[in-house]
């Protein structure tokens, strides 16, 4: 039994002998698994390295992405050259031979042309939908810019061509020894910009040199600035400096903007000089008059809704001004106002604003215009030389061009400290109000200061009929006639002051137009005041009277009253009253006077009160153009007289002076009745109305 009985030892060393079997693969297989996991690890990490430092070659991918941007854009995209692909803290894209095409209502097939285009792609915003390009590098790129009269434009790329919410967004630009055309339809205008980018102090300036043509306008000119556009940030300004002309207008600038394509602010030194401000209708449309040659200086601001030209000077042929003025772009049209100062003002610099043509003496060429052709020669010779159809016209023949109206209201307070070149008339201080709304003009009020007296009134002008329509209502204060005309200064004698109402309503594309269609009246009054005795003889061919005054020196003679009462009707002025009564001479006017023709018809009928030994008083008559009338006695009257002193000259020479013997059978007026009756007019005559025109009230 003993022999037989198993150790407790040896049963139980079997099945740990199993379990140590089990275990005994795992720690081999594991270590295995390691290794594998980092090789590939391994292997990925160099993949990556490789993919991230060496660029890619995308040939392949040249036909998918231009499938890709058309169905996008509508563009066509062609690569002719290869495509390379570098990863970066900013994807780096690298186009040879690139082409986008144009819409097709643009002028040219291509928008743009580039011998090599290299991108920086923000990767994190594509996740998003949106292409952000930090950087932009093109070598000898042509790029075309276009606007539509619609107001496409070829450089919206996105489809539907409108402001909403953009995928495309560009940082800084460079441009190497590249060509940037602008073209625009409406205005007829194509500029070319031949632009580098170069590095000054580190930073990079864009260099332009422009040359083209706008509205037909030759264009010239250089200009310097920051690198292009920088539109990552649109709120910082984009500095530069310009220097150029267009047509026979010389620009110089130099400020900055922010968001140069579609200006938000704006602060600018700027000048300018050129042959007429009429030119700007050419260059932006805005309905300015045309003038002798100007030039000026000053701040121009924009906040984002209006221009502000302001502490400026300008110089316009004779004239100067000064002040403030804005421009501000709205619909249905734009609006010009502002503040304008002149201290010396020629009233010839601004004939073409009146109404009244400019002297050929005075037009400028401007240096950079053409050699005018045989027809513009001849149009130009024929509008200075005097008309071969009658004499010179007086009235203001220059047509008002309603074109320019209906580009631009305006509302300015103009005040013109000195007047010149009013004919002989010393003309003290200009002061008017000017508004325009829709091609109605208006000027009110308007004040002059004349003849130590004044001029006030309104004027309305309608340029929405054809033909247009004015109406004028002046009323003349305590005007000095000694003042208004020199010539009578040497006389040593002081008229009265006189005042007047004039209202007219005429139509015509002139001022001239617009008196020969007049329907209106106007009123002269004066009350007592002197006159020289010797101009009064001289008028009434009074030789004895007029020898005895210079021989013994001039007197004055009082003034009873005086009153001018005329009529208009479609251009013909009638008087209906004309009375110039002194204590010596009754002087009366009839007739009419053509505005239409320009030709005058009066008869001047003088009548002694007194007894005069040699007078030859006879009526005379005033007849011709306004330019140039001619005075005549009444040739019957005078012979009559004349024959019979020659007569009874040849028997005795004392007798002569016998048939020249007035009586004196003039009466006086009735000063009272005439003061009244310009009352009535709203006039403020000297003397009061009588009991005759009491009764007659």
């Amino acid at each position: 039994m003993a022999a037989t009985a198993r150790p407790r030892h040896a049963r139980s060393s079997r099945p740990p002998l199993r379990a140590a079997r089990r275990r005994d693969p795992m720690p081999t297989r594991f270590p295995s698994l390691l290794r594998r996991l980092a090789i590939v690890l391994l292997a990925l990490a160099i993949a990556l390295a490789v993919a991230w430092i060496v660029p890619w070659k995308l040939n392949p991918l040249r036909g998918w992405i231009g499938e890709r941007v058309q169905a996008a854009t509508g563009r066509t995209l062609v690569i002719d050259g290869d495509l390379w692909w570098r990863f970066g803290r900013h994807g780096r894209l690298t186009a040879e031979g690139l082409r986008i095409g144009n819409p097709a209502w643009a002028g040219r097939a291509d928008f743009l042309q580039a011998r090599r285009v290299e991108l920086e792609v923000a990767l994190w915003p594509l996740l998003r939908g949106r292409i952000v390009l930090p950087h932009v590098r093109a070598e000898q790129p042509d790029l075309w810019l276009e606007r539509a009269p619609d107001g496409r434009r070829t450089w919206r790329l996105e489809r539907a061509q409108n402001d909403g919410k953009r995928t495309l967004f560009l940082g800084s630009v460079a441009l190497d020894r590249g060509v940037v055309t602008y073209a625009e339809t409406a205005r007829r205008a194509e500029v070319r910009f031949a632009v580098q980018t170069r590095v000054d102090g580190g930073r990079p300036r864009l260099q332009a040199e422009a040359s083209g043509r706008w509205n037909d306008l030759p264009v010239k000119g250089r200009a310097e600035g920051d690198e292009v556009l920088q539109l990552r940030n649109e709120d910082q300004p984009y500095a530069f400096e310009l220097d150029g002309r267009i047509g026979g207008t010389a620009i110089a600038a130099n400020g900055s903007i922010v968001r140069p394509r579609e200006p938000q602010r704006a602060d600018l030194r700027i000048e300018l000089a050129g042959s007429s401000l009429g030119e700007w209708h050419r260059i932006a449309g805005v309905g300015l008059p045309d003038t002798p040659p100007y030039k000026t200086e000053g701040r121009l601001r924009f906040d984002g809704t209006r221009w502000t030209y302001e502490d400026f000077k300008a110089v316009v042929g004779r004239s100067d001004l000064g002040g403030r003025v804005a421009f501000e772009r709205r619909a249905p049209r734009s609006l010009f106002s502002g503040e304008l100062v002149s201290s010396s003002l020629d009233l010839a610099d601004f004939g073409p604003v009146i109404g009244k043509a400019r002297p050929a003496a005075r037009r400028a060429v401007p240096a950079t215009s053409a050699k005018k052709t045989p027809a513009a020669a001849a149009a130009a010779s024929a509008a200075s030389a005097p008309s071969s159809d009658g004499p010179r016209r007086v009235l203001p023949q220059q047509r008002f061009d309603a074109d320019k109206w209906g580009t631009l209201d305006a509302e300015v307070h103009f005040v013109g400290q000195e007047v010149r070149n009013l004919g002989s008339f010393p003309i003290g201080k200009l002061d008017f109000r000017v508004k325009m709304d829709d091609r109605r003009l208006t000027l009110s009020p308007l004040l002059l200061q004349l003849g130590g007296g004044r001029l006030d009134g309104d004027l309305h002008i309608d340029g929405r009929v054809q033909p247009m329509a004015a109406q004028l209502d002046l009323k003349l204060r305590r005007l000095q006639l000694d003042t208004l005309l020199p010539q009578l200064r040497s006389t040593k004698s002081a008229l009265g002051a006189i005042n007047g109402r004039l209202v007219l309503a005429g139509q015509g594309q002139s001022f001239a137009q617009m008196l020969g269609s007049a329907d209106g009246e106007a009123q002269l009054a004066m009350g007592r005041g002197q006159v020289s005795n010797l101009l009064l003889e001289l008028l009434d061919l009074d030789a004895y009277e007029a020898l005895s005054f210079l021989v013994r020196g001039d007197r004055s003679v009082e003034v009873r009253c005086a009153l001018v009462d005329v009529g208009f009707q479609r251009g013909q002025m009638s008087t209906r009253a004309a009375v110039f009564d002194t204590v010596d001479t009754v002087i009366e006017a009839r007739g009419r006077a053509d505005f239409t023709n320009e030709q005058l018809d009066l008869r001047v009928t003088p009548t002694a009160k007194d007894l005069s030994p040699l007078s030859a008083r006879v009526p005379f008559d005033v007849k011709g153009p306004f330019a140039k009338p001619q005075v005549s006695p009444d040739k019957a009257r005078l012979l009559a007289r004349g024959g019979g002193a020659l007569l009874l000259g040849l028997i005795n020479p004392l007798a002569a002076i016998i048939p020249l013997i007035e009586t004196g059978p003039g009466e006086d007026r009735d000063c009272r009745a005439l003061m009244a009756r310009a009352t009535q007019e709203g006039l403020p005559p000297g003397a009061p109305p009588g009991p005759a025109d009491q009764k007659r009230k």
